[in-house]
């Protein structure tokens, strides 16, 4: 099942829970994770990331 929590995606380096980039993350609460601090997301999370991102201007400049 997917489970889409941003209308944009998020930066490809953002947290693997929430998407917040470290330097702005702090402790951060998701529902599905709870409150966690910044944790670096897996190599499929950012692929994914950057495709979605990719796709996203691409649909844009079209």
């Amino acid at each position: 099942m997917i489970v889409i929590r941003h209308h944009v995606a998020p930066p490809p380096f953002g947290c693997r829970w929430c998407g917040e980039q470290a330097g702005h993350h702090g402790r951060s609460y998701v529902r599905s994770q709870g409150m966690h601090a910044w944790e670096q997301p897996t190599t499929a999370q950012i692929l994914a990331r950057m495709r979605a991102r990719r796709a996203a201007r691409t649909h844009k400049e079209s």
